[in-house]
């Protein structure tokens, strides 16, 4: 039997079956007699595992006891980004904690409010205020706008945010009082926002000398 049938039946031993010889010496084969592809290792099965879900640290806003805001770090997950938001506008309509609530921290949105993200465009976000009998007016309307608006745009790559009410669009108020109906950034609120606290430079203090001692 030559190198090339042996090299054959061997093939169809594997992929039909056949009976091979079990008697005399064995034979080598010839690489060049070994079909295309079967003398090269398998590949290695990859995993295609589900990513994990990301988190990062995003803030709420509070009203203080001088009206004015000031951001409180809560963490926050999901595989998206629509999601992390949504996360966090919950705890923003859940309200200041126990702790925060002792600091005279408040809120200026309606109790049992509801906010939902019902688009995420690009940077723009549009929430949807539900549960409110009107649409945000007066000081305190102010103030609940800069806080959904300040809240949302703590998440990373939201970089406004467009109010609905039970959902249809609503122009919103700015810090003056004047109405928009164009999407609403940080900048526009960010003077009813508390600066984070600037850390003043640490003093170097320098040892006096050590006289030399007398000759």
């Amino acid at each position: 039997m030559t190198a090339r049938r042996v090299g054959l039946c061997a093939v169809l031993a594997v992929l039909a079956g056949c009976s091979v010889p079990t008697g005399g010496e064995p034979s080598t084969i010839a690489p060049t007699d070994v079909p295309y592809g079967l003398a090269e290792p398998s590949p290695a099965p990859t995993s295609t595992s589900p990513p994990e879900a990301t988190a990062d640290a995003s803030r709420v806003h509070w009203v203080t006891a001088a009206d004015t805001l000031v951001p409180r770090v809560r963490e926050v997950s999901g595989r998206t980004r629509r999601e992390r938001l949504g996360s966090l506008l919950e705890q923003l309509a859940a309200g200041p904690t126990r702790d925060e609530r002792d600091e005279q921290l408040s809120t200026a949105l309606p109790p049992e409010v509801r906010l939902g993200v019902t688009d995420l465009d690009g940077g723009t976000a549009t929430i949807d205020l539900d549960e409110l009998a009107e649409a945000p007016a007066g000081v305190s309307g102010r103030r609940a706008v800069a806080q959904i608006v300040l809240t949302a745009t703590s998440v990373p790559g939201v970089e406004s945010v467009l109010l609905e009410l039970a959902g249809e669009p609503i122009e919103a108020p700015l810090p003056a009082g004047e109405l928009t109906d164009r999407p609403l950034t940080a900048q526009d609120y960010a003077a009813s926002a508390v600066p984070a606290p600037s850390v003043p430079p640490t003093a170097v203090i320098v040892d006096p000398p050590i006289p030399a001692p007398p000759s």
